[in-house]
């Protein structure tokens, strides 16, 4: 196949990041991928793996992880989902997404194998595995798709698993209860393998406690095993230092914004630590290089300019909520202009229960995707919820245009909702042409500008 065959192919199978299962349970299942992956010749059972689940910061989690080992001379895979600009950025190997050739060439050699029932995601998985054994890595670093237990992801048996912090998203497909969301998500959670927990809800940690009880697998909480001492945070990035049970790390800095990524890092950290326990211990200078060297673009991207403009892939009422905290701490004075686009099946009246307790001016629109929510029903709900001012565009482009000409040039723009809101944006500034071109850099590149 070429890759545009390769693509249409794909596009041929049920795609639940379009249109979400409407019965979790009876529609998803391990089954069609280990019977795939199983007449590949178990390529996922070829390597180690460290799994990652969670609601919130999964993705910079992994990104951290991955770039830590990279920096430790460990050839690392990683698969992450969904994408910004290209379907090849889900799948790299030390930092380079894997090229359409490539990609063209995994999908002609499982094709013949594939049965129909098969979804979207079982494809993309089942492929990157087995492109990550043809690339001979050391390592993989997984993202766990939807939940966990019955993500496609969970066929792994990986060496240490992650959870990041749980809240309220996919309710229609998890449960609409915390303790619900992490039962599913403890699904990950395997017999003897070692789980780095970050800070979580009261039922949330419960719940992961009974699991990894009852599974007998050891609980690593970060904040019962990380002392903080200082922490950071400006327009260029984050500074800290911690303390782990392995290893001192004073002076780290991170190029993505917000105290939030500081916790991000260090339950990367804490995965590597007890992954390289019986293989290699990774330097305390080449953690803090690994963290500095991080990229993962959309999350508090920050595109200067006059005005500047702030891009997150913000997605429930939690992300949000952390997300004002930043912007109120990094840029307390500005006026922000939210540029608000948000998918169907997310906690609309949660969302907008939060904003309407800001001063933000709101401009609603809708991203270029069929999952995205009508502006109007946004609308509704934000004044239904005491927003009375918010203005409603057609595209992205159009409320983007309009917030560039009435904002002031001290103002900040800021665009989220979704990962599709900022990938449009960051087109129209010209900043999307290749997954890793831009976006977060190290602070002594800043510095040396």
């Amino acid at each position: 196949m070429t890759y545009k065959e390769m693509l249409d192919y794909l596009d041929s199978f049920v795609n639940y990041e379009k249109t979400l299962p409407q019965n979790y349970s009876m529609d998803l299942s391990l089954d069609r991928i280990a019977r795939l992956l199983s007449a590949l010749g178990d390529p996922h059972r070829r390597y180690p793996a460290i799994h990652v689940a969670g609601t919130k910061g999964k993705g910079s989690t992994c990104a951290f992880i991955a770039s830590i080992l990279k920096a430790a001379g460990v050839r690392t895979g990683l698969y992450t989902s969904p994408h910004l600009f290209s379907i090849c950025e889900r799948i790299q190997v030390n930092g380079e997404p894997i090229t359409q050739k490539d990609f063209a060439s995994v999908f002609t050699r499982i094709r013949p194998v594939v049965v129909p029932e098969m979804t979207y995601f079982d494809l993309l998985t089942a492929a990157a595995f087995f492109y990550f054994q043809e690339a001979g890595v050391d390592v993989v670093v997984v993202e766990v798709g939807l939940g966990g237990r019955l993500d496609s992801t969970n066929v792994l048996l990986p060496e240490v698993t992650v959870i990041t912090p749980v809240s309220l998203d996919h309710m229609e497909q998890l449960g609409n209860t915390v303790e619900a969301i992490s039962l599913e998500k403890a699904g990950i959670i395997k017999e003897k393998v070692p789980v780095v927990l970050a800070p979580q809800p009261p039922e949330a940690d419960a719940v992961f406690s009974a699991v990894a009880a009852a599974r007998s697998a050891p609980l690593h909480r970060t904040e019962e095993e990380v002392l903080v001492s200082r922490l950071e945070t400006g327009a260029d990035g984050t500074r800290f230092s911690f303390r782990t049970p392995v290893g001192d790390y004073p002076e780290v800095e991170v190029p993505l914004l917000g105290r939030h990524q500081a916790g991000n890092a260090i339950t990367a950290v804490r995965a590597v630590e007890l992954w390289s326990r019986q293989r290699r211990a990774c330097e305390t200078t080449v953690v803090c290089r690994g963290l500095r060297e991080v990229v993962w673009p959309g999350r508090c991207q920050l595109v200067q300019g006059r005005p500047p403009i702030l891009l997150d892939g913000a997605h429930n009422a939690a992300s949000f909520k952390v997300l004002r905290q930043t912007i109120t701490e990094i840029f307390p004075e500005k006026k922000v202009w939210l540029i608000l686009g948000i998918s169907r099946g997310k906690d609309l009246a949660g969302i907008c229960g939060l904003l309407s307790r800001t001063d933000w001016k709101i401009l609603v629109t809708r991203a270029a995707v069929s999952r995205a929510e009508s502006p109007e029903k946004i609308t509704e709900i934000l004044r239904e919820e005491g927003k009375s001012e918010p203005a409603v565009y057609e595209s992205v482009e159009e409320a983007l245009k309009r917030a560039q000409s009435e904002a002031d040039s001290d103002d900040l723009i800021l665009v989220s909702g979704s990962l599709f809101m900022v990938a449009e944006a960051l087109r129209l500034l010209g900043k999307g042409s290749t997954p890793v071109s831009f976006g977060a850099v190290s602070l002594e590149t800043k510095t040396r500008r």
